[in-house]
């Protein structure tokens, strides 16, 4: 394994996706596939649909704005500084709660596959479709409800 330290920033290039924008922070070839981290960028009205991963667990870090979090059974908020666990298996989403733009700190363990699921949906764009991107989530276990 070629691990090596790693000073990064926040401010890099992003991608639009999902009503959002995501920036990878980073990749599952620099931590060996350990973790993948992205920060999502979620103005007003954004949304991540309910789904479930079968492979990762997740953790969200709110750095700015409000997030409204579906965790199982659970509806809760979140905010700046909140900090979310969330195990393989639950089925989640998050959306921006109020007006304020929601940045979010996303860990993805491990990494490698849901990097792959994302590489997968942006060779598609931003114009996928439901039946497109829910074949593509099956291939990587992962199951938008």
């Amino acid at each position: 394994m070629n691990r090596k330290p790693k000073i990064i920033s926040t401010e890099s290039s992003s991608e639009t996706l999902m009503g959002g924008q995501r920036q990878v922070i980073l990749t599952s070839m620099e931590t060996a596939g350990d973790v993948y981290l992205v920060q999502g960028i979620m103005p007003e009205g954004s949304e991540v649909p309910k789904h479930v991963h079968e492979l990762e667990d997740e953790i969200f870090h709110v750095l700015e704005g409000n997030v409204e979090l579906i965790l199982g059974d659970e509806t809760l908020e979140a905010q700046k500084g909140d900090i979310i666990y969330l195990p393989r298996g639950i089925a989640h989403g998050i959306k921006t709660k109020g007006q304020k733009t929601a940045k979010v700190l996303n860990y993805v363990i491990p990494g490698k596959n849901f990097e792959n699921f994302f590489e997968s949906l942006n060779k598609v764009g931003p114009q996928i479709s439901k039946a497109e991107r829910d074949a593509i989530a099956q291939k990587h276990k992962i199951s938008f409800l």
